[in-house]
């Protein structure tokens, strides 16, 4: 060891690589892809005949009975939230509707109302003006 040396002295840091990973979380993968030109394909793995693949965050069976299942379930979900969304359309319409009856009929009533008041007041009318003569 040399008796006049620093041993002090900071060592150099190597330069570090690029990190994708905020651009992929900021901009999506697509854009990660085309302006990094990184090939982000999923990660697949493949345990004899049973293969799955890590898309979005969740591993998904990508064949076999499982795959199969898993892509029905996917649908059947799909078509629940249609069928859901389109239930609350359909409670949404019969509610507006309900209360358009319910203003027509209170409406209806009430025109009904006057119409018996104004026949009485006439009848009475007529009974004072015979009476006078």
């Amino acid at each position: 060891m040399p008796l006049f040396s620093n041993k002090f002295t900071p060592k150099t840091i190597p330069v570090r690589r690029n990190d994708t990973s905020v651009i992929r979380n900021e901009f999506g993968s697509d854009y990660a892809a085309k302006e990094l030109s990184i090939d982000l394909s999923p990660l697949k793995i493949k345990l004899g005949d049973f293969e799955v693949s890590f898309e979005e965050g969740q591993w998904i069976p990508a064949s076999g009975r499982a795959g199969a299942a898993h892509k029905e379930n996917l649908r059947l979900k799909k078509e629940l939230e249609q069928l859901e969304e389109e239930n609350n359309m359909l409670r949404l319409k019969f509610e507006i509707l309900l209360d358009m009856m319910t203003d027509k009929t209170v409406e209806a009533e009430q025109q009904q109302q006057e119409d018996v008041q104004r026949a009485q007041s006439l009848s009475s009318l007529k009974k004072t003006k015979k009476q006078k003569w």
